[in-house]
């Protein structure tokens, strides 16, 4: 492969620019392109940026590395246009992947509005209406679209927002659900049911809640948002909403792989995949 790529000036290589891999939405969103550009005959590099890493040297390396596409997924930093400019400059197939606005490229990401409101509209259904939620971290464009689902939600059901049980999270971790659990506890607002925007966060939240003598799902319900593996194996079982993040690094890649052989042109719209809610038992009617 190496010779023929030296003869027809080709690398067969796509890039991926991504926040720490360590992360499982992430991860699975790169086995997912991964295993789309392997399909086709091509490889994958990767570059797993650290939130004060230099994102623009990452850029540069995947392109002096001669890669033939990009795919950018930092939903928790910003990118500016300037930032991708030298991938446009040299005729680079670039696409999005979680981010909010990316100028002139198209961006694939989970259905997060809808999301949010399936999950908050799952526990309206079983009579919740003082229904608490823990929010992801504020800088992602995940928990931005997974908080407009829940409000909309109360809205549709003639509830009004309490701020009082809307936590923040600073991380998407087993130990800031906790963290937050107790923090409604705390404040003595009544509350019957959680969305946890995330399975880890909502795991924190579930025991905590056990430690302080709160029975899942009998008095209070608890939804997260991932589906991830553990969630079926814990007890009980955690009503989650699963996100479909290998299929998104599929489309990515296929997006790119795509504008490269000539078979579809990159158009700057942006491709939102469904996120399902999956009913399991910690949810409770009321």
């Amino acid at each position: 492969p190496l010779a023929r790529g030296l003869i027809s000036n080709r690398t067969h290589s796509l890039g991926i620019v991504a926040d720490d891999i360590s992360d499982g939405f992430l991860a699975r969103m790169v086995a997912g392109a991964e295993a789309e550009a392997r399909r086709r005959g091509y490889y994958l590099m990767i570059g797993s940026v650290e939130p004060d890493d230099d994102e623009r040297g990452y850029l540069r390396l995947m392109l002096e590395r001669r890669v033939e596409g990009l795919i950018v997924a930092r939903p928790s930093v910003p990118i500016s246009l300037d930032e991708v400019l030298p991938a446009r400059e040299a005729g680079i197939p670039l696409v999005g992947v979680g981010v909010t606005d990316l100028p002139g490229f198209p961006i694939v990401d989970v259905d997060n509005r809808q999301g949010g409101y399936d999950a908050t509209r799952h526990l309206l259904e079983h009579g919740h209406t003082q229904i608490a939620t823990i929010v992801g971290p504020r800088d992602w464009p995940s928990a931005a679209g997974r908080l407009e689902g829940y409000r909309r939600a109360l809205r549709e059901a003639g509830l009004r927002e309490d701020p009082a049980l809307v936590e923040q999270a600073a991380d998407w971790g087993l130990a800031t659900g906790r963290e937050a659990a107790a923090r409604l506890l705390e404040s003595n607002v009544p509350f019957t049911a959680i969305f946890a925007h995330s399975d880890l966060i909502a795991l924190g939240a579930i025991r905590q809640l056990r430690d302080a003598g709160r029975r899942v799902p009998d008095d209070v319900s608890v939804v997260g948002y991932d589906d991830l593996p553990v969630a079926d194996y814990v007890e009980p079982s955690l009503t989650t909403v699963h996100q479909p993040m290998q299929e998104v690094g599929a489309l990515a890649a296929s997006l790119v792989l795509d504008a490269l052989a000539g078979t579809a042109p990159l158009t700057p719209e942006p491709r939102l995949l469904p996120a399902v809610l999956v009913p399991r038992h910690t949810v409770a009617a009321r």
